[in-house]
């Protein structure tokens, strides 16, 4: 006889299957104690050749009551002047300054600098440079997703790279950061976690 109470068993029903990592890649937690952030925001509105067309576009945006500066940026043998409006820490007075920006003819292009101290608990290695373990401050400027990025302690650039900024599901919980181990025993660094932060600063290909 059938009883109407028993509840049937769900013979299908679909596992959650983690993505595994690849082979060699660890996950280094270095602990929820660092949610001081600083980020300064910009909007690059021209790259010049010289200094007196620099100094034209920031006496037009000067008269909008615009904070502008002329920043000066070598290459090799040659320089430019890039013209920023900012810094804002405040988003929504940025996206404020930026339609102002546009409205008025102007092309901008948002731009981030910003930095952060970060614990290393073992050495690791960024663009073939050795980054021994150790308390630093990261840096960052970034045009969208591209970064800059610095590793500095005692006002000495340690190591430095291209990066990138990827969004990810959630926010992290805690400073971490992810290395791959190589056959030699050295660590290549990977991505860096920020606690609090959604995004995760990525070198190379994100993993």
């Amino acid at each position: 006889a059938s009883n109407a109470n028993v509840n049937p068993v769900k013979t299908n029903a679909a596992t959650k299957v983690e993505p595994a990592k690849p082979q060699g890649v660890q996950t280094e937690d270095v602990g929820a104690n660092n949610i001081e952030l600083t980020r300064e925001l910009y909007f690059d509105v021209g790259k010049f050749k010289n200094q007196l067309q620099a100094h034209d576009e920031t006496d037009k945006l000067a008269q909008l009551g615009l904070p502008v500066t002329a920043v000066q940026k070598g290459f090799l043998w040659t320089n430019s002047y890039h013209v920023l409006v900012g810094p804002y820490g405040d988003e929504g007075k940025a996206k404020v300054t930026q339609d102002t920006l546009v409205s008025s003819g102007f092309k901008p292009r948002p731009f981030e600098k910003g930095w952060r101290t970060f614990k290393l608990i073992s050495s690791v290695t960024l663009n073939g440079a050795p980054t021994p373990q150790g308390e630093y401050t990261i840096s960052w400027e970034s045009y969208i997703g591209n970064a800059s990025v610095k590793f500095t302690r005692n006002s000495n650039v340690v190591s430095e790279s291209d990066g990138k900024w990827v969004k990810r599901d959630a926010k992290y919980p805690r400073d971490e950061y992810v290395y791959r181990r190589n056959p030699d025993g050295s660590r290549t660094l990977l991505e860096i976690h920020f606690e609090g932060m959604r995004q995760a600063l990525v070198f190379g290909k994100a993993s």
